[in-house]
């Protein structure tokens, strides 16, 4: 049998898909096996090819011509042709012998029942469209009052733009409080601006039924682009082909499927004041060319562009509200390590509203993130102890988050609380009277704070 097939992949790109192939250039081909497993769970359909490779030379598993057709079928349910070719022909070649041929098909039925694209559409295919917000009960609160993040002066002045993802909490009177910064580029350059900005914004009081309610991780890409004035534009038009060429370069990387490059393309294509967008947008002019290259990114093995896929799926941005689909593609990003995707599957797994309300597994997943020093994730750990009268466990959390804020209202109310179940009530008022003091300070709400005091005798 005359078939000449090798490792599909490019040494510019993806890195998951780069120590796979790696491994697999250096012989270590079970390690190699591994990693291409891994990434067809998410529906790589490259390294579902790889997959058929390997199995068609013996590398890193027994040589054998049923698997490796059963692979390549599978890549070319993906939409891999050239995987169709490869299957074709070792059909062509156990072609008159029957129990060949049933091995075939009951190899590709076993194969199909936990890794067909009828599946991956099921539980993983987002359905993007151009709309922010494709189901309004999704909305998050509405911002009353908004603080301008000051642009750095001296990235202003050199022309450095660049985004900040972050995420926080918005409190029952609408503060936003305990912010998360999750990733910015270039690294550290705004992070500083947007923080101190966004802890002074307002949101409209969120309510669930009527009342008043915690609205938990609200994310937010913040742009900072700078003034396209006359003499931008006159520059702009003057380094424009310099320009070019290092866009061309992303460009080849993302194409290639380099993970991080998508994921930074995906991001910059949501905004359109960048100098890099407008170049960009030249060759991904669709709607969707954001979503469509995080998706790229996700399938790649980046936790990152799995965990922003995920939440947007989740509340209905830039694709069909779906959250089957997201938490499996937050429960990816988890599983890879990443702290804010623990942390938000914790949430999801705590919400008795849905099916998937599991409290031990969301502790679980909250002494994760705890162990990375996740501030949200002690929060509501300590919560969560109090709750079941778990004083002891609940103030080793206390002190361990108390050196991240040791001023944080949230923190010394808990405390109290601690101190009230185990007679020390007078230290208890102590402690809430400062935490009260903190919370007026910081304009967060306080008044189940108040309410809580009034109790201690």
């Amino acid at each position: 049998m005359i078939i000449s097939l090798c490792i599909t992949f490019s040494f510019s790109t993806k890195a998951d898909l780069l120590s796979a192939t790696l491994a697999y250039n250096n012989g270590n081909y079970q390690q190699a096996h591994y990693e291409f497993q891994r990434l067809a769970k998410l529906g790589h359909k490259d390294a579902i090819y790889n997959i058929g490779v390997m199995y068609l030379y013996g590398q890193g598993v027994e040589k054998d011509l049923i698997s490796a057709h059963s692979w390549f079928s599978l890549a070319a349910d993906y939409g891999l042709e050239e995987a169709r070719s490869a299957a074709r022909l070792i059909e062509q070649e156990l072609k008159g012998d029957k129990a060949q041929q049933i091995a075939l098909t009951s190899s590709l039925k076993a194969l199909n029942q936990s890794l067909s694209f009828e599946l991956y559409t099921q539980t993983l295919q987002p359905v993007f469209n151009e709309k922010k917000y494709t189901n309004h009960n999704n909305q998050p609160p509405l911002r009353v009052h908004t603080v301008d993040a000051i642009y750095p002066k001296e990235a202003y002045e050199k022309g450095i733009e660049g985004w900040v993802w972050l995420e926080f909490d918005v409190d029952k009177s609408g503060a936003v409080k305990d912010v998360d910064i999750i990733d910015a580029f270039p690294d550290k350059t705004f992070n500083r601006s947007i923080y101190n900005a966004v802890r002074r914004w307002r949101y409209e009081p969120f309510r669930v039924d009527g009342e008043l309610a915690n609205y938990g991780s609200r994310s937010l890409l913040y742009h900072f682009t700078t003034f396209k004035g006359k003499r931008y534009q006159a520059s702009f038009a003057h380094q424009k082909k310099d320009y070019q060429k290092k866009i061309n370069l992303l460009i080849e990387g993302a194409e290639q499927g380099n993970a991080l490059i998508q994921y930074y393309i995906a991001n910059w294509l949501v905004a359109d004041e960048y100098n890099a967008t407008r170049l960009l947008r030249f060759h991904w002019q669709q709607e969707t060319a954001s979503s469509d290259l995080l998706l790229e990114s996700a399938i790649n093995g980046y936790p990152n562009s799995q965990y922003r896929l995920g939440t947007n799926l989740l509340r209905g941005e830039y694709t069909k509200t779906d959250r089957k689909k997201g938490i499996n593609w937050i429960l990816n990003a988890a599983q890879s390590g990443f702290v804010y995707a623990q942390y938000r599957l914790a949430r999801e797994l705590l919400d008795q509203r849905h099916i998937e309300y599991d409290k031990q597994k969301a502790k679980r997943w909250l002494e994760s993130a705890a162990k990375q020093n996740h501030f949200r994730a002690l929060r509501d750990l300590i919560n969560l102890e109090l709750a079941e009268k778990n004083y002891q466990r609940a103030n080793s959390y206390i002190i361990q988050a108390l050196k991240l804020d040791d001023e944080h209202p949230d923190l010394l109310f808990a405390q109290a609380k601690v101190l009230a179940n185990t007679q020390q009530s007078a230290k208890a008022k102590v402690i809430l009277t400062l935490a009260i003091k903190e919370a007026k300070a910081r304009q967060w709400y306080f008044k189940e704070i108040e309410e809580y005091l009034t109790t201690i005798s």
